[in-house]
C-alpha cells in the first residue's frame, strides 16, 4: 500500500497575489475593482475575486425547501473545490479542474452536460484509473460506512479511497484553484511544480485541451528550486500576470508560462494561495504576513516601493497540527477589506494564537501617521485583532469579506482522525461518527475607532466540509454549508443580522452532496453551482428567487 500518513497530508495546502491598471476603481463598500485580465462572468477565478473575498452580484435563491433529485444534476469527479465558468455569448461553459484532469461541461439555460474530461499533461493512466465507476464505488462504500455509524470501518474506507483511486502526492493538490483569462484560457497547476494553459476556442461543444503547459520550478536557479514541494495556489494580477503562490515561494509568469519573478521564504511554510489587488501581492506564512510590490516586471519587497512584512501570533512548530489543523501558522488565504478612497484599506486573516484564533487585520498600504501599536500586537503594521472564540486552532476557510464586515467559520475538529493533517478521514467521520467543528462568527470593523467588534454568531452550524460562506450583494444574503441529522444542506442569513431567511435541503443522505474544501458559487440564473468530492453539483434554485 503506499504512504498513507503522507498521502493524506496533501490536502493540507488545499483550503483552504503593486500591479498596473491603476484606472479601474471599486465601488466604495462593495466589491473589489474588476481585474480587465480575468474573463467577466460572475465566477472565473477562485474565491469569486482576485482580493478572495468570496463576494458575488449574483442575486442567489431566497425561497427555501427540500430539493429532489429531479432539481440536482451531477458530473462525476474525483475532487473540486469550486468549479469555474464563462460565458460564450448566451452559452455558459463550466469548467472544473481537479486532481485528475479538466472537466468541462455545458450549463446553458438548465444543461448540465459533459462536453470533454481530459489528463493533465503526462498523467493518462492516473486519469484512466480514476474512472467514473472507481469514483462510485468509493463513494457508496463510505456511504454504507456513514449510515451504519462504523467510525474505524469509515475511517480505513476513507483512506482506501487513496489507493482505489490511484491518488498521490503528486496528484491530489491539482486544480484546487484557476483562473479564466479576458480572453477565455483557462489556467490552473498540477504535478506538483507545473502550470497549465488550457483552450477551447471559446466553442461550447468543443473538448476543453492543454495548449501549454510549464514546470515553472525548473526555471528557478536549482539551488532556490530544492526547497519548493508544490504550487499550492494562484490568481492574476490586474496587468495580467500569473501569480503562483508555492511552498516557501511566490512565482510570477506570464500567460505563456515563462517565470518573470520569483521570491523565497526561508524558513517560512507558504500554506495557501494569494490575494492581489492593483497595488499588491498579499501572501500569509507560518510566521508572517507580506505585501510584495509588482512592478511591471519584478517583485519588490522594498518599503519604497509600498511592501512590507509582519510577523503575527502562531503556536509552537507542530502543536496546531496535532489539534487537527492543515497549517503551520495561519490557515487562511488572505482576503481584502475596503476597496474606495475614503475607506480603511486592510488585509484579514487568521492567525495561530496558542489560546485561541485571531481575526487580524493589517494595513494594506500606508499607516495612519496617528495609529498608536495595540497591546500584544506584533507590530504596527497590525490594524487590530480579536478572538475567535469558538476556533481553538487557526482557520482553514478563508474570511468572507464585505463592505466592513469578515464572516469566519469554526474548522477545529473536536474529535480529529488519528493522524495529524488526516484531513480526509475529518471530512467523512466528523457530524457522522464524530463531532464536527460548530459555529460561525460575524466581526464588523469600525473604521472611526480602528477596531473590530462581534456582530452576531450561529452556534450550531456543521463546518464539517471547511466551505467558506459566499454573500450576494444582490439581497444581502449570505449564504452557510450545513450538515444536519447527518444530511447536507445551504441555508441563507441576512449579512447585518444573522437572521436565517431559508433553507434548502439537498435529496439524500448520500455523500455525494459533500461540498468538502469548495467555495460557494452560483450561475447566473441562482442556480448552485457546488463542488467537492466525488461530482460537481448543480441545483435548481434559480426558480426560488
Amino acid at each position: 500500500m503506499r504512504d498513507s500518513v503522507s498521502i493524506i497530508r496533501l490536502f493540507a495546502p488545499l483550503l483552504c497575489a503593486g500591479v498596473l491598471s491603476l484606472s479601474v476603481t471599486a465601488q466604495a463598500g462593495e466589491l473589489p475593482a474588476a481585474n480587465p485580465f480575468v474573463a467577466g462572468s460572475p465566477y472565473a477565478i477562485s474565491h469569486h475575486d482576485p482580493a478572495q473575498t468570496d463576494v458575488t452580484r449574483v442575486d442567489g435563491p431566497t425561497v427555501g425547501g427540500k430539493l429532489t433529485h429531479a432539481q440536482a444534476q451531477t458530473v462525476p469527479l474525483l475532487w473540486c473545490s469550486a468549479p469555474l465558468y464563462k460565458t460564450l455569448g448566451k452559452e455558459t461553459v463550466v469548467i472544473a479542474s481537479n486532481p485528475l484532469g479538466l472537466v468541462k461541461v455545458r450549463a446553458t439555460g438548465e444543461d448540465f452536460t459533459l462536453v470533454s474530461n481530459v489528463p493533465y499533461p503526462g498523467r493518462e493512466k492516473v486519469h484512466a484509473d480514476g474512472s467514473d465507476e472507481a469514483i462510485a464505488a468509493v463513494m457508496q462504500k463510505i456511504d454504507h460506512r456513514r449510515r451504519n455509524k462504523q467510525d474505524w470501518r469509515l475511517l480505513i474506507d476513507s483512506w482506501l479511497m487513496y489507493w482505489k483511486l490511484n491518488i498521490s502526492l503528486r496528484t491530489m493538490p491539482n486544480g484546487a484553484y484557476a483562473v479564466i483569462d479576458s480572453d477565455g484560457y483557462h489556467y490552473t497547476f498540477y504535478d506538483l511544480h507545473h502550470l497549465v494553459k488550457s483552450f477551447d476556442d471559446n466553442r461550447v461543444n468543443q473538448p476543453l485541451l492543454p495548449v501549454k503547459h510549464a514546470n515553472i520550478v525548473a526555471q528557478l536557479p536549482p539551488a532556490d528550486a530544492e526547497g519548493i514541494d508544490k504550487i499550492l495556489g494562484i490568481n492574476l494580477t490586474y496587468d495580467g500576470h500569473i501569480v503562483a503562490a508555492a511552498t516557501g515561494a511566490v512565482i510570477v509568469t506570464d500567460r505563456d508560462l515563462n517565470v518573470v519573478d520569483y521570491r523565497l521564504f526561508p524558513g517560512e511554510h507558504v500554506e495557501n494561495s494569494v490575494a492581489v489587488d492593483q497595488s499588491g501581492i498579499y501572501v500569509v506564512t507560518s510566521r508572517r504576513m507580506h505585501k510584495l510590490v509588482w512592478t511591471g516586471k519584478a517583485l519588490s519587497t522594498e518599503e519604497k516601493d509600498g511592501a512590507w512584512s509582519s510577523p503575527y501570533d502562531v503556536m509552537p512548530e507542530g502543536e496546531a497540527l496535532k489539534m487537527g489543523a492543515a497549517s503551520h501558522g495561519s490557515g487562511t488565504t488572505p482576503s481584502l477589506l475596503g476597496f474606495g478612497d475614503d475607506e480603511d484599506q486592510l488585509v484579514i486573516i487568521s492567525d495561530g494564537n496558542p489560546d485561541n484564533a485571531q481575526i487580524v487585520a493589517f494595513w494594506r498600504n500606508d499607516i495612519p501617521e496617528d495609529f498608536i501599536q495595540k497591546p500584544g500586537t506584533q507590530s504596527r503594521r497590525i490594524a487590530d485583532q480579536i478572538p475567535f472564540r469558538l476556533s481553538k486552532t487557526t482557520v482553514e476557510a478563508s474570511p468572507v469579506v464585505y463592505d466592513n464586515g469578515v464572516l469566519v467559520v469554526n474548522s477545529t475538529y473536536p474529535e480529529p482522525g488519528p493522524i495529524a493533517m488526516d484531513l480526509i478521514s475529518n471530512a467523512f467521520l466528523a457530524g457522522t461518527t464524530r463531532e464536527p467543528p460548530r459555529g460561525i462568527q460575524k466581526y464588523n470593523w469600525l473604521p472611526d475607532e480602528n477596531r473590530f467588534v462581534e456582530a452576531w454568531r450561529i452556534d450550531d452550524v456543521d463546518n464539517t466540509d471547511w466551505m467558506p460562506p459566499a454573500v450576494s450583494t444582490a439581497n444581502g444574503l449570505v449564504y452557510i454549508a450545513n450538515k444536519r441529522n447527518d444530511t447536507y444542506e445551504y441555508f441563507a442569513a441576512d449579512w447585518q443580522t444573522g437572521e436565517k431567511k431559508a433553507t434548502w435541503e439537498f435529496p439524500d443522505d448520500s455523500v455525494l452532496w459533500n461540498t468538502w474544501g469548495g467555495i460557494t458559487v452560483f450561475l447566473e440564473d441562482g442556480d448552485f453551482l457546488l463542488g467537492g468530492f466525488f461530482a460537481i453539483k448543480r441545483f435548481d434554485t434559480g426558480a426560488m428567487r
